[in-house]
């Protein structure tokens, strides 16, 4: 089985993956589905939510070369994890209600000359437990910032912008942003007074 085979959440957007373990966040995002291009929601069963689990894990391993962690997921684990989901959406839009501390659980040991870790448990905690690992990681290297949610309601896809001064706030110019772009540009020649 290969990534090509299975893809992640995020390769099946046409979207590159986040370097190293952020693409376990990224991809966890990119479940969601989207109008801009019909794509389900893929927690929306056990069977989907397992099979994004599954490819994410993989290239989570690849990318940070440690042994990819096999997670169950169940149907009672779907609304903790659509709940993550929105609940990582908004601490990257800004738009993150207050929340309650989220517990962290992973083992962690030394190999050689690297530390691995490993979510503890399983299902929707260990999945939680991975993605605030890695958020942690990412935002104390300064990577987090640059994971990014397209500005097109229709879409909302997590993107990595690899631009030099970060400033993208498409996933896609010539899908996302040209229609954006083009909406604005119609409103403001109706109403002139909106600029």
């Amino acid at each position: 089985m290969t990534s090509d085979e299975h893809p992640t959440s995020t390769q099946r957007l046409g979207v590159d993956q986040a370097p190293k373990g952020l693409s376990v966040v990224q991809d966890l995002l990119n479940t969601a589905g989207m109008t801009v291009a019909p794509l389900p929601d893929l927690l929306a069963d056990e069977t989907t939510a397992q099979s994004a689990v599954d490819a994410s894990m993989r290239t989570w391993g690849e990318q940070t070369g440690q042994t990819p962690a096999r997670i169950s997921i169940s149907p009672q684990d779907l609304p903790a994890l659509r709940e993550l989901r929105d609940q990582v959406r908004g601490w990257l839009t800004g738009e993150a209600q207050d929340s309650a501390p989220s517990r962290l659980a992973v083992d962690i040991s030394f190999r050689g000359d690297r530390f691995e870790y490993e979510p503890q448990g399983g299902g929707a905690a260990a999945v939680a437990s991975l993605v605030l690992m890695e958020a942690l990681l990412a935002a104390r290297t300064g990577t987090l910032a640059r994971l990014k949610i397209c500005r097109n309601p229709a879409c909302g896809a997590a993107f990595y912008d690899l631009s030099r001064n970060s400033a993208r706030v498409w996933h896609d110019m010539k899908t996302c942003g040209n229609v954006m772009n083009l909406r604005a540009s119609r409103a403001r020649r109706k109403d002139p007074s909106a600029t």
